[in-house]
């Protein structure tokens, strides 16, 4: 009698993935069943993409966004934009005036922005908002300008103090006197600025944001009686987001120098997170959030020891603290187009974007369990194939895409599901 084998990884993921319908088309019932599955009572879904500025990527997220809004009552959609700077993409959103374009597009520094499907998502929104009897709102979760300004965030403190703490608008003027010449389109620019700068710069702003925070801090009686909560709140998460911000771009300029440190690279990420969760918490009961995010941030597992990227990314801390309240799903794809990044300090946002071949699937990569299904975007419950994987004692990928290269991570254990689209292109924005 022969010996029966179990289904590869690959073949498993033939068998049992859902094929879905072409990024831009309405979702099928068998992909809104098992999206509904996965999801669950899950309070906090995060859709990731392995690489910004992806038409595909864009598109299926909108379609994920609409099936959650309108068929399981999400009620925030938070995405890598500005916390301070998000508030009046809220208002937008919520029938505001203004153009969209206008607070989304890639500014003339360089910054990339949303793109052109990320900011559809949000007409979508208003659209809806507009007879829903339950508006969704929008929220930014990321330090300011990605890292690349202290003013988004330092403005609104300096104002907010001089309602209720005038003598402490000293401390806040003073830091954006000292950040500005760091400023650059990204956190990436500001890096290679502080490469040039001796630490007394550096060290000058360091400490005067710290007596900042030490005053929004020790005063928090004081200036909710004189504002109110909400307003306290918000002022103590932009002094944050500065804070965080500094240390993010002197880690970042480590990394440049040659002498990374994973623990220190996690400022931004720490403050990905706790916005997520302070919002979870002050927006009540039955707010549940969607979150639009990169791959790298939305992972449940910790970045290993040695890597280059954050120690601790925003994911990890949110499904430490919410369980499987957090659902974790990483976009990928087969082929295509992807973009490249290049470091370059003479480049306003410290960077050069470009449009370039994505590379083959490595063997042992994410990417190459969907080779079995390259005709159509698929989507796999990746709990029930570690399952699988683990009772098998089988080999588990050990990478996934990012942009033209591979991040390694224990990808079975990272994401509660992937989605792979056969090839992606570029946003409008940007060409393909």
């Amino acid at each position: 009698m022969g010996t029966s084998h179990p289904l590869t990884l690959v073949e498993w993921t033939t068998r049992n993935s859902i094929r879905l319908a072409a990024p831009g088309l309405d979702a099928t019932s068998d992909e809104l069943a098992l999206l509904r599955s996965l999801v669950g009572d899950a309070r906090v879904v995060a859709l990731g993409e392995n690489s910004h500025q992806i038409r595909e990527f864009g598109l299926l997220r909108e379609r994920v966004l609409r099936f959650l809004v309108r068929e399981c009552g999400f009620t925030v959609y938070a995405v890598e934009f500005g916390a301070a700077s998000g508030r009046t993409v809220d208002a937008w959103v919520q029938g505001g005036d203004g153009d969209l374009d206008t607070l989304f597009m890639p500014r003339a520094d360089g910054y990339p922005g949303q793109s052109a499907e990320g900011r559809d998502a949000l007409r979508w929104l208003r659209s809806h908002n507009a007879t829903a009897p339950h508006p969704v709102r929008f929220a930014g979760l990321d330090v300011p300008a990605a890292g690349g300004s202290l003013e988004p965030a330092l403005e609104p403190v300096a104002a907010y103090l001089a309602e209720v703490d005038p003598g402490a608008v000293r401390y806040a003027r003073a830091a954006l006197d000292l950040a500005e010449p760091l400023a650059g389109g990204s956190g990436l620019a500001s890096a290679h600025t502080r490469l040039t700068l001796g630490p007394g710069p550096q060290d000058r702003l360091s400490a005067t944001l710290g007596r900042l925070l030490n005053r929004v801090t020790a005063m928090r009686e004081i200036y909710v009686q004189r504002s109110g909560r909400q307003a306290y709140e918000r002022a103590l998460s932009d002094v944050w987001a500065a804070w965080r911000t500094d240390q993010m771009q002197r880690a970042m300029s480590e990394l440049l120098s040659g002498a990374p440190d994973a623990a220190d690279l996690a400022a931004r990420d720490r403050y990905l997170a706790d916005s997520l969760l302070e919002l979870l918490d002050r927006s009540g009961p039955g707010t549940r959030i969607v979150v639009a995010a990169h791959n790298a941030h939305i992972q449940r597992t910790a970045g290993p020891e040695g890597s280059p990227l954050p120690r601790i990314p925003m994911g990890h801390a949110v499904a430490q603290e919410l369980g499987t309240d957090y659902v974790s799903v990483a976009l990928t794809s087969g082929g295509g187009r992807t973009v490249r990044n290049m470091p370059d300090p003479a480049h306003p946002a410290g960077m050069r974007q470009s449009a370039v071949d994505a590379p083959e699937a490595a063997p042992d990569s994410v990417e190459a369990l969907f080779s079995g299904v390259p005709e159509a975007p698929a989507l796999v419950d990746i709990r029930t194939l570690r399952a699988h994987a683990k009772h098998h004692a089988l080999p588990e990928p050990a990478c996934i895409r990012m942009d033209d290269g591979f991040l390694p991570i224990p990808a079975l254990d990272a994401y509660d599901a992937v989605v792979s689209v056969p090839r992606t292109t570029l946003t409008a924005d940007i060409g393909r």
